[in-house]
């Protein structure tokens, strides 16, 4: 049953996916180029009609530093004999310090992409809890929160098309080894064992999360009011999800000395499989799942680079279980989880 009944973390991330330059020194790098108050104050540009190309620029040797922040609140219920509530909050801080190592006849940049500092800050049922990467710790800290030591001071590479998307990640043997070294159980991996892992850190952490950064635009001209869709697919539990994120261009902007596009993102979702099943003896059946979500993302049309993003994604899902409790006797539990997912995406 635990196989049916998967978490949402990482969906929130995925599904929120399809919705300045040069070196500064640390106290102006850490400054966002727009805040979020001017964010809804900027200046608009009248573009007298005229369309234009969203489209990514790269140039060798440039170096961005992007802070992305992850905001997630949690809400579970069981209700079988009695009623227990879970509460959870958790905020997540990443540093990323890129640089643009090759641009290719197509366009497509290769990037060194360093996570220098992972903060986290959690609140579940009132316990606190905190970890910063740079901070000096125990190893029984580190290995605590493995997941944030494995991939936070150790560069991997990415590929980034003209329109945002990461075609692939690579150079991720490093947080392999990282990971064994913290947890030494874990040097009589086989090399499947290895393979998966190194699988699993570029494809289910590191490219979601950096696709962050990169959201994959059009290929068309847009202007006033354009449009258009992307879908991507996801898993839920048993359900098969496809995301469908509606973008527009609502503005177009002054940012600075250049002109920016001001989009916004509305999300809904398709799904399908079946919300009745056994397993292992246990009947479960499902609630239509609920998903929903929307943003703003502020795209730098003359330096070609997303400078701001706020969106977020809302989850509900709801299942009922049949099972036979010590006794034999038929037993009904009842769980739903609520999720709200919040990203923010600030180039310094």
């Amino acid at each position: 049953m635990k196989s049916k009944l998967t978490g949402i973390a990482f969906l929130l991330l995925l599904l929120v996916i399809g919705i300045g330059c040069g070196k500064k020194d640390e106290k102006q790098n850490n400054q966002p180029a727009v805040s979020s108050e001017e964010l809804n104050n900027l200046r608009s540009v009248d573009l007298n009609g005229q369309k234009v190309f969203l489209k990514y620029k790269f140039e060798k040797g440039e170096t961005l530093r992007y802070k992305l922040i992850t905001v997630t609140s949690t809400q579970q219920t069981i209700k079988a004999d009695s009623l227990m509530k879970s509460i959870g909050d958790q905020t997540l801080t990443y540093i990323f310090d890129i640089e643009v190592l090759e641009v290719d006849p197509d366009n497509i940049a290769e990037l060194s992409i360093n996570i220098s500092q992972i903060i986290f800050d959690g609140l579940i049922n009132g316990q606190k809890m905190h970890y910063d990467t740079k901070t000096n710790v125990s190893k029984e800290e580190k290995l605590k929160y493995v997941e944030f030591e494995t991939v936070s001071n150790t560069p991997f590479r990415a590929r980034v098309n003209q329109k945002g998307e990461i075609l692939e990640v690579t150079r991720v043997d490093k947080m392999v080894d990282k990971m064994i070294t913290l947890q030494p159980e874990m040097q009589k991996i086989t090399a499947d064992q290895k393979a998966s892992l190194l699988k699993n850190i570029s494809e289910g952490e590191l490219k979601p999360r950096t696709q962050l950064l990169f959201r994959e635009l059009t290929t068309n001209e847009v202007g006033k009011d354009s449009t258009w869709q992307k879908s991507t697919p996801a898993t839920l539990g048993v359900f098969k999800l496809e995301n469908i994120i509606n973008y527009k261009v609502t503005d177009f902007v002054k940012v600075g000395d250049d002109k920016a596009a001001k989009l916004s993102a509305v999300l809904s979702v398709k799904w399908s499989g079946d919300k009745k099943g056994t397993e292992n003896g246990v009947n479960f059946l499902f609630d239509d799942p609920k998903v929903s979500g929307g943003g703003t993302i502020l795209f730098n049309i003359d330096k070609g680079k997303v400078i701001r993003g706020e969106t977020t994604t809302n989850v509900e899902i709801g299942v009922q279980i049949d099972a036979k409790d010590s006794m034999k006797k038929m037993k009904r539990t009842s769980r739903k989880d609520l999720s709200v997912n919040k990203n923010i995406v600030e180039l310094l």
